[in-house]
Order: structure tokens, then sequence, then C-alpha cells
């Protein structure tokens, strides 16, 4: 829990470090993340809207039972994202995962340009993550063949829904849930939101397309590929590489990332995990929690390092401030 509701504070902090304006819907069904965000709000001042969301309240909005509740993969992939969308909290949504920073201030229109708008954001594998689903798969999401992919596999990261959206995305959560035994059983319960919208881009193309701006949900790890992203950036996502993989040990930043991870390690990576330390830093600053993060990189090791790196990219007085 701590791990996350850090997260969150980082998120949210940076959202409103670039002047950020649109309206925010933070939502938790853990009281204790619950107490440490309204104490946030409260102190940092920022106007965002909080709210507690009950296992019943979840149930009654997605018109499913209790057992659904108990699947770990239901609770993190599909009540997690897509209760406010389910809910239609508002006319048009832009789902946002905790484990990302804003890197500017943002401009939602290119992703606003359909009922589902997604983010072609593993574009830099494109070959090796391309979906090919299975038999089951296709049968499952009632899928036409020859399958016709829209992208590489989509990570759902940051999207859209507005319009028609809505509804096409409550008859398919409908549909998963309603069968989510033999989503088991055939194996496609795991990743299960990401599944969804790669089958839903491929069955509803003419209301769910996928824009080619990596930088609404730009891998960390992929970061190198852009240099400019530290200047033109929008939303930076760590998905596999969590910051508090990092920490600052005997005069140097240390990661503890497996071998797989490993060898996505790079400069741009370590750019972002120190932004990312840093309005982590500004978020705790004033909260009477303990947050064991803050001792990974202390705030002078993030100011320093950043100094260091920014300045073998810009010229003296150029560099921005993330």
């Amino acid at each position: 829990m701590r791990a996350m509701v850090q997260q969150q504070l980082a998120c949210v902090e940076s959202y409103f470090a670039h002047g950020n304006i649109y309206e925010l819907l933070v939502t938790t069904n853990d009281r204790r993340p619950l107490e440490i965000l309204s104490s946030y709000r409260e102190k940092s001042g920022f106007r965002f809207e909080l709210r507690f969301v009950t296992i019943d309240e979840l149930l009654s909005v997605f018109r499913t039972d209790r057992t659904r509740s108990d699947n770990i993969s239901c609770i993190r992939t599909i009540f997690s994202k897509f209760y406010p969308i389910i809910n239609r909290e508002s006319d048009a949504i832009v789902h946002v995962d905790f484990d990302t920073m804003f890197v500017g201030k943002i401009n939602l229109t290119p992703l606003l340009i359909t009922d589902i708008g997604l983010v072609d954001a593993n574009q830099f594998m494109a070959d090796e993550l391309r979906w090919c689903p299975t038999e089951n798969e296709v049968e499952f999401f009632r899928l036409v063949q020859p399958v016709k992919t829209a992208s590489s596999w989509i990570n759902t990261g940051v999207f859209c829904v507005q319009k028609r959206g809505f509804e096409i995305c409550s008859v398919e959560i409908s549909h998963y849930l309603q069968n989510l035994e033999r989503a088991i059983r055939d194996r496609i319960h795991l990743h299960t939101d990401e599944i969804i919208m790669n089958a839903l881009a491929a069955r509803e193309s003419d209301s769910v397309k996928v824009i080619s701006d990596y930088r609404y949900n730009f891998l960390a790890y992929f970061l190198k590929h852009d240099p400019t992203w530290t200047t033109r950036g929008q939303i930076v996502h760590f998905h596999s590489l969590k910051p508090d993989k990092f920490c600052y040990v005997d005069g140097a930043v240390s990661h503890s990332c497996n071998e797989a991870q490993a060898k996505r390690v790079n400069e741009d990576l370590y750019i972002a995990v120190l932004m990312w330390f840093r309005h982590l830093h500004a978020a705790c600053r004033r909260l009477p929690y303990v947050f064991p993060l803050l001792k990974a990189i202390p705030l002078e090791v993030v100011n320093a390092d950043l100094a260091r790196l920014l300045a073998k990219r810009f010229e003296p007085g150029d560099a921005p401030v993330n």
C-alpha cells in the first residue's frame, strides 16, 4: 500500500507542478491512502476530487456479484481502471495510471479524436509485440478472421473514452465479468485491461483509434528514442520499471531490477526517475507520515544528479525544470 500511495502522490504532484488545469478525479477503495491523499490535498492546496469507493459500490456500478471482487485481476485491471468510465463521471474521461509522471502542461486534444483513444506506446518494439490472438481469444472477443491489428501491443496506461466509447466499454466489461470463469480457463484473464483494448481496436476500428504520438504514454525505458522528451514530453509511464527499484548507496545510484529489466535501464530512464523523486519529495514535505522512499534517493542527490545530467544535454540556462 505504501508504495502505491507514494506513486499516487508523485503523479498528482507532477500534474499540478506543470500548471495542468483539467479536472482531476482520484479514486481509491482503501482508507489508508485515502487519509494520506486527503492530507496532501489539504496541505498542498491543490484542487482535485478524491473519492472513496466501497466494494459494494463497485459491484453495483459494474452490475456484478461479490465473487468478482475476490479476483485480483478484476480488482487491479477492471474495477480500478474502468470505474469512472462505467459510472460515466464526465462526458469525456482520460484514464491515467498512477505509476506515471507529467512532464509538461498537457494538451489532451490529440487523444479526444474518437470514441476510444489509445496510444501506440510500444511502437519502438512493434515487430516483437504485435498482437496475434489465439483461437480462444478470437472466439471470446467475437473477432472476425483474419484479425487486423491496429498497432503494436496496446498499453493502457493512458487512454480516453467519450461518446459511444462508454457503451462499447460497458458492453465489453460486462461480457468479461459474466464470463470470468471461461476467461480464466482460457488464460485470457492476464493483462485483462490491455487485451480488452487490443480486441476493441481490432473489432471496433471505426470507433477505436490508436494515435502514434507515443509522448502521451511514453514508456520510461523508451525515452532514449526521443531526446526531446524533457522539453516536449507529455506523460511518462514507468510501467515495469518503477522508481522504487532505484536507491542511493555508497555515493552512487543503483537499482534492484531483475536481469530482463536491467537491460532496459538507461540514462534517460534514470533522469525520469530523478524527476519523479523530486516530485515525491515535494509532495511529502508537509505530510505527517513516514515515506520510506524519501530515503532511497535524498533530495540533495536528486537535485545534484539532475543538474549534472541535464547540463550534458543543454547549454547553460537552457535546461528544463521538470
